[in-house]
């Protein structure tokens, strides 16, 4: 018969030991001192949450440029020298400085890889024998005749120029 308590307890087990430590870290990252500035910022953060929102919101147009004035990054290259160049929507471009530095030392060797396992197929069909040619000629209409190996015979083309 089922014990179902025995299931639960083992459910439990599972399932507690990883939420009871992550609840410690909870808690220490709770009782962690807060940096005075970033108290003062989250202070005035919480008093204008607290301020009741107005019901409208009465705004003055306000000029805005156009978006023709906008500048965008439209590309960005490492150049051969270690300058990185950026380009813009408007046309300009300019480098802000070296991004590559320099080379590191050399790493360990690495573990030597296990030996690959390679499976022999099974042999296959043996292949046609190649054909060859065995005689060339040229016809009274200046056509290159090839006789194959294999008794066929090939008209590649004209090899001569066309009679007058």
């Amino acid at each position: 018969m089922l014990d179902v308590g025995k299931m639960v307890d083992a459910v439990l087990d599972v399932i507690d030991k990883p939420l009871r430590a992550m609840h410690e870290r909870i808690k220490a990252v709770e009782a962690a001192p807060v940096p005075p500035d970033l108290a003062e910022r989250l202070k005035s953060v919480l008093e204008a949450m607290a301020q009741p929102m107005p019901e409208y919101i009465d705004v003055a147009p306000v000029a805005v440029a156009p978006a023709a004035s906008l500048r965008n990054v439209t590309g960005a290259v490492i150049t051969r020298d270690g300058s990185l160049a950026i380009s813009y929507s408007d046309g300009s471009g300019e480098r802000l400085g070296n991004v590559i530095g320099l080379q590191g030392e050399k790493g360990l060797p690495g573990e030597r890889g296990e030996p690959g396992i390679g499976i022999k197929g099974d042999a296959g069909p043996p292949g046609r024998d190649g054909v060859g040619v065995t005689a060339a000629a040229i016809n009274r209409d200046g056509e290159l005749m090839l006789t194959l190996s294999d008794g066929s015979v090939l008209s590649p083309g004209r090899v001569t120029p066309a009679k007058k």
